[in-house]
């Protein structure tokens, strides 16, 4: 008996510097120009080759550290909640550019919890509160030659009231199926969906992610605690 309560306690202390560092990822500015946050490549999966726009076109995108994906964050799993809105069009004679705005819903976010802004957990996971991307397709003689994406996402940290939002610009579209992207790429996400996050699907575009700015803003969730008539007569005093 008395080995066996040793043995527990021994074990509680062992345990317990692990457990008084864990925390919330640090709050701060996290940027692929101060090189303190990795870019990345997406997909963004269809129901059929080319069928760009469709509700339920799902995304999914991790970093990149020029050999391995998702080793620093992952998003996972947004999808398109309402048709592309056209928000502008400078295509003359087949030639310009045409920009539209699409909101995605769902989703969420992990975390490595041994980048810049460890707290002490091993990663982090955040569900995702808005998610919506700006592309900009330019046109040649009636035919695209190009698009780059900016989106931005915002989330909450699961288990932590800490909220988060990232801003991607110049996401830039390299390929589509069937066609694929140029081998000297590299590997990318696979895709998952569309409108179904545990299937595996064959259709849709690949993006390389350039440009990241991650802010990790501390607590911005008021916890629902009732509040007692003590404390509401205190606050009215």
């Amino acid at each position: 008996m008395r080995k066996w309560l040793l043995a527990t306690v021994l074990l509680a202390v062992a345990l317990a510097p692990a457990l008084a560092v864990a925390g919330a990822p640090a709050i701060g500015t996290y940027k692929t120009l101060t090189s303190t946050i990795l870019p990345g490549k997406a997909t963004e999966s269809m129901p059929a080759d080319m069928a760009e726009g469709q509700l339920g076109n799902m995304i999914w995108g991790e970093s990149w550290n020029g050999v391995a994906l998702g080793t620093e964050w992952k998003v996972m799993c947004p999808q398109i909640i309402s048709p592309p809105v056209l928000i502008f069009d400078g295509v003359v004679n087949g030639t310009g550019q045409r920009a539209y705005h699409t909101v995605y819903a769902g989703g969420t976010m992990w975390l490595s919890g041994a980048a810049a802004w460890a707290g002490g957990d091993a990663f982090y996971t955040a569900t995702l509160s808005a998610f919506s991307t700006t592309v900009f397709k330019q046109y040649v003689g009636g035919q695209i030659t190009g698009a780059v994406t900016n989106i931005n996402l915002t989330g909450v940290f699961d288990g932590y009231n800490d909220c988060f939002d990232m801003a991607i610009s110049n996401a830039e579209f390299v390929g589509y199926t069937p066609v694929g992207y140029p081998p000297q790429v590299g590997p990318f996400p696979p895709f998952y969906g569309p409108s179904n996050c545990t299937l595996v699907g064959n259709h849709g575009t690949y993006w390389t992610v350039n440009d990241i700015t991650l802010n990790i803003l501390g607590t911005c969730v008021v916890p629902s605690v009732p509040t007692s008539w003590g404390q509401l007569k205190a606050i009215y005093r």
